[in-house]
This record gives C-alpha cells, structure tokens and sequence, in this order.
C-alpha cells in the first residue's frame, strides 16, 4: 500500500504512536478535543472528577465504530486538578503505563458567575451587586482551577512530557492550553468579570511557561488556545446522553446582541476546533502562541482587545 503524500492531511496529522492527556475531557470542548486526537491515532486519558461522565464519553466516544480504522482510543481516568496528590497519583499510573505522554490539554475550567445588576442600574445598584459576589466560590474558585491549578498540572506531567522526544513519534512533548477570548477583551462580556480576569491571568501563565519550558534541557512546547463560544456545559448549561451538548442559535444570537456583537450569528463546530488543536499537536515549528479561535467575535468589537 502506498505512503500518503507528506503534504497529505493523513501524513501531516496523523497521531499514531500518540499518548495525550485532556483534563476536563469527558463533555464539552475537552471532550471535542479527545474526539479529535483520538481520532487521528492517539491513546488519549480524559480525566475529571465525575467518574461516570468520564466512563461514558470513553465507551461512547472511544468505541472503535466511532473512531475509525485510523482511531486510538480513549482511556477514562478520574482527577482532581485542584488536588496535588490526585494529579500525582495520575501521573504515576500514567508513567507505569505509558512512560511518556506526547500532549497535555489543560482544558478543566469553570465560570463563577457574574453580578446580578449593571452599569445601567446606577452606582448603588451595581456597587451592591459586585458586593454581593461570592468570594471563595467564585473569584478564588476561578484563578484556583482556572490558572493554579493548570500550573500545578503542567508541572507535575513535565518528566513525562520530556521523554515524549525519546518515544515513538520522535517529537517532543507538548501543551495546548485552553485559554479564552475573554482573557483577550476590555469588555467583560456581560460582568463575567471572575471568568475574564482568571483566563487572562492563563494566557499570561501560558506565554511564560512557553518561555520557560523551552529550555534545552527541558524542551517542551507550549500553546494556548483563545476560544470563542463552542457548545458545552458551561455555555449551553446542559449535554446529552452522550455527553456532548447542542447551541440554540436563536438564543445565543441574543446573548450577542447583549454584547454588540455583528459578524458572528452561532457557537463553532467540533470540526473548526479540531483542525486547529491538530496543526498545534503536530506542527513542531510552532512554540508560545496564543490563537485566536471565536468566528470574528474579536473582530467584530476591535476596540475592545
């Protein structure tokens, strides 16, 4: 049978040989991303803190039906990002299993909330509002699973990212961080103001440890990825029975209209997501990059970056 042309997409992004991690990654944009790399030939461990999530999105998802001739597979395998000894326990089966991992997708996140009232409403109105914000369940909830923790993780999966270079693929080891337009903006996206501040505090985290692991005696990659809307949990408010969830167009047109949003009428595709955490997992030359992925919601708002 003949090799496919180097420039083919089946040479450029195959992930044969693979062993990737995605936190988070049983519904939502985690899961879309496992989908994605699975797909495409890697082992993949999704891993969250909801064990019958993760099992279900593994046998779904991962069954060989699904996946394809050229499918690796998904391996559930339950986390804590905000538990030290719960990423340390993971790492070392892991390490006892695979002994390398090629990607690691910090994608775990969560959105605290937002004031009850606006700019709009008055000083006093909008003062007490803010006011009322829970601090611990919100704001320190948001920079500690948001940002803490993704360092944390990225720190203690590092030996195995290294040996990624010494493993099959000969490629060295990476890490595709699932940032957020938010963290991008002026504008707070209706109040979202927790969400916002922690994402932007990620992409900053994430161009210094695209610095600092670039080392050569450490050389791994680092990219972060700057999402618009894509339909999950955190943005649709539910899933199915397969735990991926499905965006009302209608309602979500509203929600940017709230906004001032003018070019972009609807949430994106698994597919537009997909291609774009290939060419990162693959492409060797591209090292601390954020990547604006929104469907021209920044581009519609240019003031607002």
């Amino acid at each position: 049978m003949a090799s496919p042309h180097p420039l083919s997409a089946a040479a450029l992004f195959s992930l044969k040989g693979y062993v990737a991690v995605v936190t988070g990654g049983g519904t939502g944009v985690g899961l879309m991303i496992a989908q994605t790399l699975a797909a495409n030939g890697a082992k993949v461990y999704i891993t969250g803190r909801r064990v019958e999530v993760l099992e279900t999105s593994a046998h779904v998802h991962g069954a060989p039906e699904r996946l394809g001739a050229s499918g690796g597979g998904i391996v559930p395998l339950a986390m804590d990002v905000t538990s030290k000894e719960s990423v340390r326990a993971t790492v070392a089966k892991i390490t006892e299993k695979e002994g390398f991992v090629n990607i690691l997708v910090n994608n775990a996140g969560v959105w605290g909330g937002r004031p009850t009232a606006s700019p709009k409403d008055g000083p006093e109105a909008f003062s007490e509002a803010m006011m009322a914000e829970e601090k611990e369940d919100n704001w320190q909830k948001s920079f500690d699973i948001n940002v803490t923790s993704q360092y944390f993780v990225t720190a203690a999966f590092l030996p195995l990212l290294a040996k990624a270079v010494s493993g099959p693929t000969g490629k060295v080891g990476s890490v595709i961080n699932n940032c957020s337009v938010g963290g991008c903006l002026r504008m707070s996206q209706n109040r979202q103001f927790s969400y916002n501040a922690s994402k932007a505090a990620f992409i900053h985290l994430t161009r210094q440890l695209a610095f600092e692991l670039s080392h050569e005696q450490v050389n791994v990659r680092v990219n972060g990825l700057a999402l618009g809307y894509f339909p999950s949990e955190m943005t649709t408010g539910e899933s199915n029975g397969e735990n991926e969830s499905t965006a009302s167009n209608e309602q979500f047109g509203k929600f940017l209209e709230s906004m001032g949003g003018r070019i972009l009428n609807r949430m994106g595709t698994p597919q537009e997501l997909a291609s774009v955490v290939l060419m990162l997992a693959t492409n060797d030359f591209v090292w601390g990059t954020v990547t604006i992925v929104d469907g021209g919601f920044t581009l519609a708002l240019p003031g607002n970056m």
